[in-house]
């Protein structure tokens, strides 16, 4: 049984990372980028539902947490895509609980690992404090009873989309190359610049997005 839904997981996972590539390559705006995007999120669904029933089948808890974590910045991402006129509601509100939880599970892990003398805890960590920083930047908008628009909300759709794309290349790297930190820790470093770069374009105006 672990077996099957571990290979139902890789193919989740695999199936993500062919459709976030495909979301990159279409133009923003387009029914193709659409698409990719609708599948990519239905993948990562499945990524973070395969997590929580291998965990329930004896595999680490960690991988419960990195599947809340990955679900919570997809699930946003898809909120940013179609909130064009950036009302916030309630369902923003659930996924800040969300958020939150991924915190605090994440933290939990690193806390376990340190504990038991391995560095490995700084990954959990730095995965919990990147989710604080935009779980802050959501209640924020919450205090607002606004969220972005224009601009604004294409460049978070990316920031929280990318962030869930960066999850999905780092497990796939960990499957095919090694369990390091160096492996875990390297895409978000790559990830987070190339997300920035793409942000301060989209609203220099140099990429140009249907808003």
């Amino acid at each position: 049984m672990y077996n099957f839904f571990l290979i139902l997981h890789i193919i989740c996972g695999t199936l993500a990372l062919i459709s976030a590539a495909g979301s990159l390559l279409t133009k923003k705006g387009r029914k193709q980028h659409a698409r990719f995007g609708k599948v990519y999120s239905s993948a990562m669904m499945g990524v973070a539902i395969t997590s929580t029933i291998l965990v329930s089948l004896g595999g680490p808890i960690f991988l419960l947490f990195v599947g809340i974590f990955s679900a919570y910045l997809v699930a946003v991402g898809w909120r940013l895509a179609v909130n064009r006129k950036g009302v916030f509601t309630n369902v923003d509100r659930s996924l800040i609980s969300f958020g939150i939880l991924a915190i605090f599970g994440l933290s939990v892990s690193a806390i376990d690992y340190f504990l038991s003398g391995e560095n490995f805890g700084f990954v959990p960590l730095t995965f919990a404090i990147i989710t604080t920083l935009l779980v802050v930047r959501q209640i924020r908008r919450d205090e607002k009873n606004r969220g972005p628009i224009g601009k604004a909300r294409i460049t978070q759709h990316v920031i929280f989309m990318g962030a869930g794309t960066i999850a999905t290349v780092t497990a796939f790297l960990l499957t095919v190359i090694s369990d390091s930190i160096l492996i875990w820790l390297s895409p978000t470093v790559v990830g987070s610049l190339l997300i920035t770069w793409y942000s301060r374009s989209v609203m220099q105006g140099k990429i140009v997005s249907k808003q």
